[in-house]
C-alpha cells in the first residue's frame, strides 16, 4: 500500500513538473494552482511537493493503525470503545473533548468512530493497556513503544508543516520499516 501510495505522489510530482493533465478530476485543481500557488516563493513549494511525501506515509501509518487497533480490539464486542477498562481512561476523556470541540466549531464530523478523535501518542497507549490482545501481532512492547515514541516526534514536524531535515526523513523512513518488522 505504502509502495503504491510513493509511486502515486511521485506520478503526480512528474505530471505537475511536465504540465501534463492527468484528467478531468485535476483540472480544478489546476486552476487553483496556477491562480494562486505563484503567490509564494519557490521555496515554500518545493518543501511543500516534498514534505508532502511524508505527510502520506504518515497518514497512511496511523491510519493503518487505528484500522488494527479497531480490528483487534473487536475481540472485545463491536461496541469495544464502550467497554470498561479496554480504553484508558484519559484516552477515552480527550478523545470526547476533541469531539466535543469539533462539534462545537460546527464544522462536519471528522468521524463516526471515537478512535479516530484520539491523537497518535494515545494509539500507543491503547496498544499497551491491552498488550494481552497485540501480543501475538507484535514482537516486543518495549520496541513498538520506543518505534511509537520516534514516530511521535516525527509527526509534529509533519503535522504542524516544518520541513523535515534529510537525516530526520531518513529516520522517518527506517521508524516506519521497524514499525513492520516489529510485526510478528
Amino acid at each position: 500500500m505504502l509502495n503504491n501510495l510513493s509511486i502515486e505522489s511521485e506520478v503526480r510530482s512528474v505530471a505537475k513538473e511536465l504540465d501534463l493533465d492527468l484528467g478531468p478530476t485535476h483540472k480544478r485543481e489546476k486552476e487553483i494552482e496556477n491562480k494562486f500557488y505563484p503567490q509564494f516563493s519557490l521555496r515554500v513549494r518545493s518543501e511543500a511537493e516534498r514534505m508532502a511525501r511524508n505527510y502520506t506515509i504518515f497518514y497512511s501509518l496511523e491510519n493503518s493503525i487505528r484500522e488494527l487497533i479497531s480490528d483487534v480490539l473487536k475481540k472485545h464486542g463491536n461496541d469495544w470503545w464502550s467497554v470498561a477498562g479496554v480504553v484508558p481512561t484519559v484516552v477515552k476523556d480527550n478523545a470526547e473533548k476533541n469531539r466535543k470541540k469539533e462539534l462545537a466549531a460546527g464544522v462536519t464530523p471528522r468521524s463516526g468512530s471515537m478512535l479516530d478523535y484520539t491523537n497518535f501518542g494515545e494509539l500507543g497507549e491503547i496498544i499497551k493497556s491491552n498488550w494481552n490482545d497485540f501480543a501475538d501481532i507484535f514482537t516486543d512492547i518495549q520496541a513498538v513503544e520506543r518505534i511509537l515514541k520516534n514516530l511521535n516526534t516525527l509527526r509534529a514536524a509533519i503535522a504542524h508543516c516544518t520541513p523535515l531535515a534529510e537525516d530526520e526523513e531518513v529516520r522517518l523512513h527506517l521508524s516506519l520499516r521497524d514499525w513492520f518488522r516489529q510485526q510478528a
